[in-house]
């Protein structure tokens, strides 16, 4: 009987030292890599905007039992190693089984609307930055809205976020913005083939956490990617506790 208790014993320290240093590898940062975010200078060639009413074309949601959707925040992880996307957040605007399409939402660039559209009177003043949104289509414009009530032109996200790439848009919220309306603007976008993100999230490349406004428009680009990677790893500690219990 003794022998069997000091089994028990034994086999309950190691499963507690196992434990702690499964939850400490949670926290270990890997080597970092100096990313500016800052696209190339083929970046300055004309961006593209719509003139017409239409919305941007995004694939159709489909209803998926998954943590993936549009209006999620994927927050890049510590161990991935793609520099285009390390220690960025991208907000989904796009998921389905045929992809997804997303804007990276902290990595600011050094141009402003005014430079974009050096020969706008209406932008001629304007001092708003401009966005790295992701590594496709450099030379399109895409922009986020937040707004009490759907904008023209433009479609929606979550709660009051809504997505578009129409100039006149554009043009009517700089010069003329609601009470309450704000706006970023984002050079390009991420996108991903069908199946590709999904498999990215499974092998533990992005944290997935649902996107709030305050987060994309009022908080600072350089404090959200460490506030989101800190939640993302609290909820993976508690996840794995759970796992632990049952």
């Amino acid at each position: 009987m003794s022998s069997v208790v000091r089994s028990k014993e034994s086999h309950g320290k190691i499963a507690a030292v196992l434990t702690v240093v499964f939850i400490a590898a949670l926290f270990t940062v890997l080597p970092e890599i100096s990313v500016t975010g800052t696209p190339s200078p083929g970046h300055r060639q004309p961006f593209h905007l719509t003139r017409n009413s239409d919305p941007p074309l995004l694939p159709e949601p489909d209803q998926f039992t998954t943590d993936l959707s549009k209006g999620k925040f994927l927050v890049a992880s510590r161990r991935l190693g793609d520099p285009r996307f390390q220690e960025t957040v991208v907000l989904l605007i796009s998921y389905s089984r045929n992809g997804a399409m997303g804007l990276i939402i902290n990595r600011p660039v050094k141009m402003s609307l005014s430079d974009v559209f050096p020969d706008s009177a209406i932008f001629k003043k304007r001092k708003d930055t401009v966005y790295f949104g992701g590594p496709v289509e450099m030379n399109r414009l895409l922009f986020l809205v937040r707004s009490a009530g759907k904008p023209e032109e433009a479609v929606r996200v979550f709660g009051s976020v809504y997505v578009s790439s129409s100039r006149d848009m554009l043009d009517r919220m700089i010069d003329k913005r609601k009470e309450g309306e704000h706006v970023r603007v984002y050079a390009g976008y991420a996108g991903w083939a069908a199946g590709q993100l999904d498999a990215e999230v499974a092998r533990g490349d992005w944290h997935v956490i649902q996107a709030d406004a305050r987060t994309i428009f009022d908080k600072k680009s350089e404090k959200i990617w460490p506030e989101l990677i800190r939640r993302g790893s609290e909820l993976q500690v508690r996840n794995l506790r759970q796992i632990l219990i049952l």
